[in-house]
C-alpha cells in the first residue's frame, strides 16, 4: 500500500526579502500583500529556503506504508525527520505492521469489500448483485428491474417495487391516466407520464387551475428566479445563473466542454458540473489513479502481490493459484501420472496420490513391503518412496530391524526420579517409589497439602512425605488451629478489659480513657464546656471550670447576682458582669442612690420668692405682690389704675408709684398744686 504524505512547505518567520531570491532546489520566493516572503517549496524539499531533502520522499515509495501519513517534523538543531500517522488496522513506526482486526476473517462475502470502523466492527461494501451485513444475501433490485423512480425492495427470493405516484403494476411500468378524474377546474387536463398537466382558461392558476390567475402571486419562477410583472395577465421570470427557461425551470447544460477524463461521465449541476469516474480513477476531474492496492482486504487473494498500474492493478500469485485475483486453485492433478489405479487429489501448488491396497511411492509405482506386516506388533511399518523397502518405528521398549527386541530400560541409567528403583518389565519397567513420591517415574510428589490439613486460611506448604502450615496471623500450632490470645498478658491501660480477636484484641475502656490501649484520658475540655470565659481544667472522666469575677456554676454559667445585697437606696438594681448598677428613683443620684437632688440649687424662685427643696420636686413661697410656681409672675397693682388726673402709673413689687404731671401731686396725684400761693403776679396782677 502507499502512504500519504503532510508536510508544512510555509514558514512564519518569513523571509526579509525576494530579491535576490534565496530559496534553494528551484523554489520561487513568494511576497504576500503583507510584506512577508516565503519560499514555496517543491514537494521533494522542505526547511525555510527548501534546503533539505523531504524526509517522507527519500526512498524509491512512500515511507509510510499501508496508507499511512508521512509527517515531516522540523527541528533547527538535527534537521528535518519524519513521523507516520498509521491508519485504523496498522501500526509501528512505519505503518508496516498490521494489527489484528474484524476484516481479517474476511467476513465480506461474495467479493465484498471491508472497511474498519473501530478494530472490533466493520461494514461492507457489496458488490453489484448482493446486499446484507456480510453480502450474503443476492440483491434481486440490481437489475434496477423497478422503473419510474420506483422503489425496489429486495426479498428473500424476488423483489417488490413501490411505485412512485402516476404508475402502476409489477415493475410500475404502466401510467395512470389522471385525467379521468376531471381534476382541472378551470382547463383541459393532458395526461403526461407519470402525472397530467392542466392547460388553463385565461384568468386562471394553479396546478388544477383552481386559482384565479394573479401575476406573480404566487411566483411561478422556478429556482430562485424573481417574477417581474408585465401586465394583469403576465409576467417575466428574471433566471438565476444556471437556470432558464419561461419559469426558469430548465438547468443550464454546464458538461458541454467538460474536462472529465479517463472516461469519466460528465454530471451537470447548477452553474456547475461534477465528473462521475470509473472505479479506477478518482479525483474532481478523474485525473487521478486511484491505488487498488490500498485497499483492505487485498484485491489480490492468497497471499499474491499487488502491483498498482495506471487505471488497474496487477496481481502476482505464489505457485499453486491463478486468474485474475490470484483466486483459482491450479488443478495439479490435470498433469500428474499416479499410477496403479491411484487417485490423484489436487492441493496447492502440489498433489497427492492415493494408492491402491499393496502400492506406495509418490507416484505409487512401487510395491508396498508393509503389506506382509513384518514389524512386530505394535510397531508402524513405513515403505521407503525411493524402493519401496520397509522400515519398522519400534514402540517405546523394543528396538531392532522388525521391533522384537526388548529394551532393558533399567540397565543405562535409572529412568526413576528420587531414589525409586528401576524394574524392568517386557517392553517397558516400573518404578518403585520411594515414600513421598509417585508416578511412572516417581517424578510427582505425592501432596500432603491436597487435603487441605491447614486450618482457619493457614497455607500449605508441601514437603517430601510431609507438610509444613504458615499460619495466618493470630494462629498457630502445627495446623494452624491454635486461636492467639492477644489479651495475654493484658495490653489495656487504666483498669481496661480486654476481649481476645484473631489476630487482635478490642480494650473496653472505664469511663474518660480512650485509644486502642486505653492509654490516652479523654480530653472533656474539647467542647469547651465553660462559658463566659471560663478556664476548663481536665481530670478523668469529667473537668472543672475556673470562673472568671462575676460568674460561678459547673460551666460558669450563672451570672452572679451582684443586686442581692440591695446596694440601691433609693433605687432599683440592674445587675451586670460582677457589678450593678442603680436607676434611682426621681429625686435621688449618685453610685448607690443615696443622694437626694436639690432641685433649690438652681434658684427656681423668682422675685426674691422663697425655696423650700423636697423629694423630686420644690415649692416656691413667694413674696407679696408675685405668684406662680416660681413667682414667676408680678401682680399688676397698677390695674385698677390708681393714679389720678393723667398721672402714669408705674407697678413695683407690692406696690405701684404715680407719676404725676406738672400741677398735681400726692401718692395718686390727688393734690392740686396751688401755684398762686406764692403770689407769682406782680404789680397787683390776681392770680
Amino acid at each position: 500500500m502507499l502512504g500519504m504524505e503532510k508536510k508544512n512547505a510555509v514558514f512564519d518567520g518569513g523571509l526579509a526579502s525576494c530579491s535576490p531570491n534565496p530559496c534553494q532546489n528551484g523554489a520561487p520566493c513568494i511576497s504576500n500583500p503583507g510584506g512577508e516572503s516565503y519560499c514555496e517549496c517543491p514537494s521533494m524539499y522542505v526547511g525555510e529556503y527548501c534546503q533539505h531533502p523531504n524526509p517522507c520522499r527519500t526512498g524509491p515509495g512512500p515511507r509510510c506504508q499501508n496508507g499511512g501519513t508521512c509527517n515531516v517534523l522540523m527541528s533547527v538543531t538535527s534537521g528535518p525527520s519524519f513521523s507516520c500517522t498509521c491508519p485504523l488496522g496498522f501500526s509501528a513506526s512505519l505503518c508496516e505492521i498490521a494489527v489484528p482486526n474484524s476484516c481479517d476473517s474476511d467476513p465480506c462475502y461474495n467479493g465484498g469489500t471491508c472497511s474498519l470502523m473501530t478494530l472490533s466492527n466493520y461494514t461492507c461494501t457489496c458488490a453489484t448483485g448482493f446486499r446484507g451485513p456480510n453480502c450474503a444475501l443476492i440483491d434481486h433490485c440490481a437489475s434496477q428491474p423497478c422503473r419510474n423512480g420506483a422503489t425496489c425492495t429486495s426479498e428473500n427470493d424476488s423483489y417488490k417495487c413501490t411505485c412512485a405516484p402516476g404508475f402502476r403494476g409489477l415493475t410500475c411500468t404502466d401510467d395512470i391516466d389522471e385525467c379521468k378524474n376531471l381534476p382541472c377546474v378551470h382547463g383541459t387536463c393532458k395526461n403526461t407520464i407519470g402525472s397530467y398537466k392542466c392547460e388553463c382558461t385565461p384568468g386562471y392558476t394553479g396546478q388544477n387551475c383552481e386559482s384565479q390567475y394573479i401575476p406573480c402571486n404566487p411566483s411561478p419562477c422556478k429556482n430562485g428566479g424573481r417574477c417581474v410583472v408585465v401586465d394583469a395577465l403576465n409576467y417575466e421570470c428574471s433566471c438565476k445563473t444556471g437556470f432558464t427557461g419561461l419559469n426558469c425551470e430548465t438547468n443550464t447544460d454546464d458538461c458541454p466542454g467538460h474536462q472529465c477524463q479517463n472516461g469519466g461521465v460528465c454530471v451537470d449541476g447548477i452553474n456547475s458540473y461534477t465528473c462521475r469516474c470509473p472505479p479506477v480513477f478518482t479525483g474532481p476531474y478523474c485525473i487521478e489513479d486511484v491505488d487498488e492496492c490500498l485497499t483492505t482486504p487485498s484485491v489480490c487473494k492468497n497471499g499474491a502481490t499487488c502491483t498498482n498500474t495506471f487505471g488497474g492493478y496487477n496481481c502476482i500469485c505464489v505457485n499453486g493459484w491463478t486468474g485474475t485475483d490470484c483466486s483459482e486453485n491450479i488443478d495439479d492433478c490435470a498433469g500428474a501420472a499416479c499410477f496403479n489405479g491411484a487417485t490423484c487429489h489436487d492441493r496447492v501448488g502440489s498433489f497427492f496420490c492415493q494408492c491402491a491396497p499393496g502400492k506406495t511411492g509418490l507416484l505409487c509405482h512401487l510395491d508396498d513391503a508393509c503389506a506382509s506386516n513384518p514389524c512386530h506388533a505394535g510397531a508402524l511399518c513405513d515403505t521407503s518412496p525411493i524402493d519401496g523397502t520397509y522400515i519398522c518405528s519400534c514402540p517405546n521398549g523394543y528396538q531392532g530391524v522388525d521391533c522384537t527386541d526388548d529394551i532393558d530400560e533399567c540397565s543405562d541409567g535409572s529412568p526413576c526420579e528420587h531414589s525409586g528403583t528401576c524394574v524392568n518389565t517386557p517392553g517397558s519397567f516400573r518404578c518403585d517409589c520411594t515414600i513421598g513420591f509417585t508416578g511412572p517415574r516417581c517424578e510427582v510428589n505425592i501432596n500432603e497439602c491436597a487435603s487441605n490439613p491447614c486450618m482457619n486460611d493457614g497455607t500449605c506448604l508441601d514437603e517430601r512425605g510431609a507438610f509444613r502450615c504458615v499460619c495466618m496471623p493470630g494462629y498457630s500450632g502445627k495446623q494452624c488451629e491454635v486461636d492467639v490470645d492477644e489479651c495475654h498478658p493484658n495490653p489495656c491501660h487504666n483498669g481496661g478489659t480486654c476481649k481476645d480477636m484473631i489476630n487482635a484484641f478490642k480494650c473496653f475502656c472505664p469511663l474518660g480513657f480512650t485509644g486502642k490501649t486505653c492509654a490516652l484520658n479523654i480530653d472533656d475540655c474539647l467542647s469547651n464546656p465553660c462559658k463566659n470565659g471560663g478556664t476548663c481544667r481536665d481530670g478523668v472522666a469529667g473537668y472543672s471550670c475556673n470562673c472568671p469575677a462575676g460568674y460561678m456554676g459547673t460551666n460558669c454559667e450563672n451570672n452572679i447576682n451582684d443586686c442581692q445585697s440591695s446596694p440601691c437606696m433609693m433605687g432599683n438594681c440592674v445587675d451586670g458582669d460582677n457589678t450593678f448598677t442603680c436607676k434611682c428613683r426621681p429625686g435621688y443620684t449618685g453610685r448607690v442612690c443615696d443622694t437626694e437632688i436639690d432641685e433649690c440649687a438652681s434658684n427656681p424662685c423668682k422675685y426674691d420668692g422663697e425655696c423650700e427643696d423636697r423629694v423630686n420636686a420644690y415649692v416656691c413661697h413667694c413674696r407679696s405682690g408675685t405668684s406662680g410656681p416660681n413667682c414667676e409672675y408680678n401682680v399688676n397693682e397698677c390695674s385698677s389704675n390708681p393714679c389720678r388726673n393723667g398721672a402714669k402709673c408705674v407697678d413695683g413689687i407690692n406696690s405701684y408709684t404715680c407719676d404725676c404731671i406738672p400741677g398735681f401731686k400726692g401718692t395718686h396725684c390727688e393734690t392740686n398744686i396751688n401755684e398762686c400761693a406764692s403770689s407769682p403776679c406782680a404789680n397787683g396782677g390776681k392770680c
